[in-house]
């Protein structure tokens, strides 16, 4: 045989003899203790809890060198939810080789097998795990003639393998569990920093964490102390630094989150986001609070697909639902996916964090984004030019989530229509929304009021609106909310009116309540109003209807009566430099008709002629009315719209 195999074969024989040696002295070390009474007692007097070693106990050579106690319990508080505070299939404790000569037991690593822990809250906020240690009146009896000297543990490490976590807390009736906990720390002693890394699984998702309570002893207790988080998952990164202020598991600090989807989030933490689309990349930087199950965000920025903001806010559950409460400022941004049921566009969560932890910056970004998105075509509720939509709107968004919230914005797109600013409370419950809208400005003008939509019943939705804009670019406004571009002007418009349905014909088809409309120092284009009240067959010939053709007016105001989708006015007057011109008429939405006649009256003198426009949209035919045909037809249908409008039927 080589020498140096010989030389191999001697020094593994001489560790493995070294090994069985060092065995049996700690077998015999730990013999000849009590180490059964010993460990319960000084767990007890260090906890002030009951513990059971139902199991045997013995020595430990893996994973630690030491001691081994198989099914141990520590008793929960009285009243407590769960039958124990602690329970361990096994746990080995690792200890010092020397002091065991002495009857000694000097604990340098714990290492806990297949572990529960039941974490509790009571109905008053107390709390199951703030241990206290037992006080004796005088000093206490030794135990035995040569005691354990407990008082001398240092323990350096305690391992969590396989283990598992609850918690529940009564005031709310809330809890979780984790299980596969597989954590370590490193410890230096109840009054020093100590540091846990490891990972965990919640709902079938691995989560890393790194933990560091600053005063580990002062936290058991419910006392101020310092604490650090890292969490990684697949569906959260955060960081969080701060202090506990509450034996309940409340803590308080500074936190940044972000995520590649809040709706997977929220599943996976037990509060779905149902219905509606978006809710994916997001991120928040802020001043965090966490108690009672709330999450409080003071000066926090955020980022939500591709929305930002910032302001200070709460996120809780109600109902088993996501709950939002608080005050929020939004910068520029698109709300037409939501409104369309598309996906929004998403901005990857990296990017919505750094601009979550910018917002001034975030702010400047948006303007430049709106202003491109502004550039894209999007549906229109109402377009004169196209025939409704018998598509079911989706409205399943309003019930994603319950929200009781001041609402600021910067620019707002929905659908064509530019909001520039406003400001509204809005409260939403389980697809009922409600909004007031305090201020806005929009087209050069303003406006304010409330409106409703009610989403509650899948079969139909109920939308009432009661608004009013004054100052606004008529012609801008109508453009972009119904693509009538023939009225220029400053405009006043109020609208009272409800409906309900589940397509846009429907809600056209259901339209009722009244609107007003009045417009200044304008133009109509299309049409020389002056030249065909005086000469109406080359209206007829088509010489003064042309794109081209237009008219002048010092003012042009009307109220509408609606009922089932038909406006109907009786007081329409339309006033140029040379004629005043009032009106009958019936605008016919869902049917896309127009039958209205005009007599004009000049203070100047001259020859006049009452005349009529009707036909379906875009295709107007301008006839005389000197006999009264058109009036006679026309007048008892609006009195008919009229009647039925003010009795509601």
């Amino acid at each position: 045989m080589k020498s140096w195999m010989r030389w191999v074969l001697l020094i593994g024989g001489g560790l493995v003899a070294a090994a069985f040696i060092g065995a049996g002295v700690l077998t015999w070390l730990v013999l000849r203790l009590d180490v059964r009474a010993e460990v319960e007692r000084a767990v007890e007097a260090g906890t002030g809890r009951d513990v059971t070693i139902a199991g045997d106990v013995g020595v430990s050579y893996w994973p630690v060198l030491g001691l081994r106690a198989h099914d141990v319990t520590l008793s929960n508080v009285e009243g407590g939810r769960a039958p124990s505070f602690i329970a361990a299939d096994e746990i080995d404790i690792g200890v010092e080789i020397r002091p065991l000569f002495d009857r000694q037991v000097v604990v340098r690593r714990l290492v806990l097998q297949h572990p529960q822990m039941a974490l509790e809250v009571d109905a008053e906020g107390q709390t199951n795990w703030a241990l206290t240690p037992v006080r004796a009146d005088g000093p206490a009896p030794p135990p035995s003639t040569t005691p354990t000297q407990a008082s001398r543990t240092t323990l350096r490490e305690v391992r969590v393998m396989n283990g598992e976590v609850s918690y529940f807390d009564a005031r709310n009736g809330s809890g979780w569990v984790v299980g596969d906990v597989d954590v370590s720390t490193a410890f230096d002693g109840m009054n020093e920093p100590v540091r846990l890394a490891g990972s965990v699984l919640y709902a079938d998702q691995r989560v890393e964490l790194e933990v560091e309570v600053a005063r580990p002893g002062a936290a058991m207790r419910g006392e101020l102390t310092p604490v650090t988080l890292k969490i990684e998952s697949e569906l959260l990164t955060a960081e969080f630094q701060g202090q506990t202020i509450s034996g309940a598991g409340e803590i308080v600090g500074t936190v940044r989150a972000d995520g590649p989807s809040l709706r997977r989030l929220a599943a996976w933490m037990g509060t779905p986001i149902r219905g509606g689309v978006g809710f994916e990349s997001f991120a928040v930087s802020g001043r965090l609070q966490i108690s009672d199950g709330a999450y409080s965000f003071s000066n926090a920025g955020f980022g939500l697909d591709s929305v930002r903001g910032r302001g200070d806010f709460v996120l809780s559950e109600r109902a088993g639902r996501p709950y939002l409460s608080g005050r929020l400022e939004l910068f520029d941004f698109d709300l037409n996916p939501y409104l369309s049921g598309e996906a929004p566009q998403q901005t990857p969560s990296a990017e919505l964090a750094a601009a979550a932890a910018a917002p001034d910056t975030a702010q400047r970004d948006a303007a430049a984004e709106i202003a491109a998105v502004a550039q894209e075509p999007a549906a229109r509720a109402i377009d004169v030019r196209e025939a409704p939509s018998a598509t079911p709107i989706d409205f399943s968004g309003l019930k994603a989530f319950d929200a009781d919230i001041e609402l600021v914005t910067a620019v707002v797109l929905v659908q064509r229509m530019r909001i520039d600013s406003s400001r509204l409370n809005l409260v939403l419950n389980e697809g009922y929304l409600a909004a007031t809208m305090h201020n806005m400005a929009l087209y050069g003008g303003s406006g304010r009021g409330r409106f409703e939509i009610d989403a509650r019943d899948a079969n139909s939705t109920r939308i009432v609106q009661d608004m009013a804009f004054n100052g606004l670019d008529a012609r801008r406004f109508l453009t972009d909310a119904i693509n009538f571009s023939n009225i220029e002007g400053r405009a006043e418009v109020s609208l009272n009116v409800r409906t309900q349905g589940r397509t846009q014909s429907e809600f056209l088809a259901a339209l009722n309540g009244r609107t007003h409309i009045e417009v200044v120092s304008g133009t109509l284009h299309g049409v020389d109003l002056g030249g065909v009240s005086t000469t109406i067959r080359n209206a007829l010939r088509g010489e003064l209807i042309a794109p081209e053709a237009r008219t002048e007016f010092l003012g042009f105001s009307s109220t509408f009566a609606i009922y089932n989708g038909v406006l109907a006015t009786d007081d329409l007057s339309f006033n140029t430099a040379d004629l005043r011109i009032p009106g009958i008429g019936l605008i016919d939405v869902p049917n896309r008709r127009l039958d209205m006649r005009l007599a004009p009256r000049s203070p100047r003198g001259g020859v006049v002629v009452p005349f009529s426009v009707r036909g379906p949209w875009g295709r107007f035919e301008y006839a005389s009315d000197i006999r009264d045909t058109a009036q006679r037809e026309i007048l008892p249908r609006v009195r008919a719209v009229e009647a039925a409008q003010r009795s509601g039927n």
